[in-house]
């Protein structure tokens, strides 16, 4: 049953090589199935996480809250892959729900993490180092978005931020686990694949490769599918 695990993790990311490939052909349809089977995979691998690991009081609530981020991500895939082409006044609104799917995922994921260990205080300020580097390049006029999507995104970027910092204070404290390195290597990806995503939806200046969905969607479902084998090696 625990080879499942893996099996699972290899057709996620070859859903996501097929919907970056349905991307570059402009087959937006098979694009969203591809995406949304994918997002469906690594919930099931979630799912299946929490039953091969025998669930105890200790960490019922972790594989729950984990999977409930995972269903979050889903969702966020689903909004963000609805561009809004048949309605363009429709795109923003569309754009900024996946956005708070996501950005709820990442809340769980947050609270989970802070909450297995006490974070190291002189760990506190660098929880501001992302956040501020996207108000820098709004003010620079690198990303172009609303006032509201300014907002949530800054809050979106201090999740991640404290994720990631919450996935080295593991580290510090517990050691390198297959447990803290897989929360690290997650995060790590999560945070470079939103960084990239937001670039191509938010800086027009910036050029990015034709290539760069392929990094997006596999870095994203790589680091989903970590989250789900956490649940397994907790």
């Amino acid at each position: 049953m625990v080879a499942i695990l893996y099996v699972l993790v290899a057709v996620c990311l070859i859903f996501g090589v097929v919907k970056a490939r349905s991307r570059d052909k402009g087959n937006t349809d098979f694009e969203l199935i591809a995406k949304t089977c994918g997002a469906l995979t690594f919930v099931c691998l979630g799912i299946l996480a929490f039953y091969l690991s025998k669930p105890t009081s200790e960490n019922l609530s972790y594989g729950l809250a984990i999977i409930v981020a995972l269903v979050l991500g889903m969702l966020g895939d689903i909004f963000l892959c609805l561009d809004g082409n048949e309605h363009p006044d429709r795109k923003n609104l569309v754009k900024s729900i996946g956005v708070l799917f996501f950005f709820l995922g990442h809340i769980c994921y947050m609270i989970n993490m802070i909450t297995l260990a006490p974070i190291k205080l002189y760990l506190l300020p660098t929880f501001l180092v992302f956040p501020l580097i996207y108000v820098i390049l709004c003010l620079k006029k690198v990303l172009v978005s609303k006032r509201v999507q300014n907002v949530l995104l800054t809050i979106y970027f201090l999740a991640l931020n404290i994720i990631i910092v919450a996935s080295i204070n593991l580290i510090i404290i517990q050691g390198a686990t297959p447990f803290t390195m897989l929360l690290f290597f997650a995060s790590v990806l999560f945070f470079s694949s939103d960084s990239v995503l937001g670039l191509s939806m938010f800086a027009p200046s910036v050029k990015l490769p034709k290539s760069y969905d392929y990094y997006v969607i596999l870095s994203y479902f790589a680091a989903q599918c970590l989250f789900a084998l956490t649940i397994y090696f907790i």
